[in-house]
């Protein structure tokens, strides 16, 4: 990624997704005060994402997915109060999710999945008011999955746990925003893991029927 990119005045789009870029994402991102939207998705990159991006007040989209970008997920992603998609999926990233995008007012996709993200997934996700997809499948996830509040997460279509390390049993209130239930919600996909491989065995994810829509082992 040559580092010229980051002092062109005025940047408003970066789009470099699809070729085979090295090296790393510059802290320098955090210096285009115009940026919208950050494509830099299905390349080679590495190293970590930077808490400068925090900085790029303006962002929109960020598409880093299928990269191989390590370290922790900054939460400063969080003072990214215009963004609505964030696609960080197939990459190396490490330790918890951070809570700080479930305060983001518009963010409606939300990609974390196949990383090797740990802890508990944050009740905070309650907190999202527009969230459409939430991706945290592929993941080192564990604990139980939590309630979410009364009127929370109505707008959500997309809801992937699977390949994790979770245990428990979906909570009624994240089967209740299913859209085949009554009232019917909005939530057409809902995936965990709760296969079992057997009679003998039971799924690490308890699911009652009409709730889960895809069941794996994990």
């Amino acid at each position: 990624m040559p580092e010229e990119l980051y002092g062109i005045p005025g940047l408003k789009r970066l789009i470099l997704s699809n070729n085979l870029l090295t090296g790393t994402i510059s802290a320098s991102v955090g210096n285009l005060s115009l940026l919208t939207d950050l494509w830099l998705g299905n390349n080679l990159l590495t190293g970590r994402l930077s808490s400068d991006i925090g900085r790029a007040s303006l962002l929109e989209n960020i598409i880093v997915g299928h990269n191989q970008l390590t370290g922790p997920i900054p939460s400063d992603l969080g003072n990214l109060q215009k963004l609505e998609y964030a696609d960080l999926s197939n990459n190396v990233f490490t330790g918890d999710i951070p809570t700080s995008f479930f305060s983001l007012p518009g963010l409606k996709i939300l990609y974390l999945n196949n990383n090797n993200l740990i802890g508990s997934i944050p009740p905070e996700i309650s907190n999202a008011p527009a969230l459409l997809d939430l991706f945290l499948n592929g993941n080192l996830l564990s604990g139980t999955i939590p309630e979410v509040s009364p009127g929370a997460l109505l707008t959500l279509e997309g809801l992937l746990l699977n390949f994790n390390n979770l245990t428990g049993t979906m909570p009624s209130s994240i089967c209740a925003l299913r859209s085949n239930y009554f009232p019917p919600g909005n939530l057409i996909s809902l995936h965990a893991d709760c296969a079992s491989l057997s009679s003998a065995n039971m799924p690490e994810i308890t699911c009652v029927a009409g709730c889960c829509t895809e069941c794996s082992h994990g």
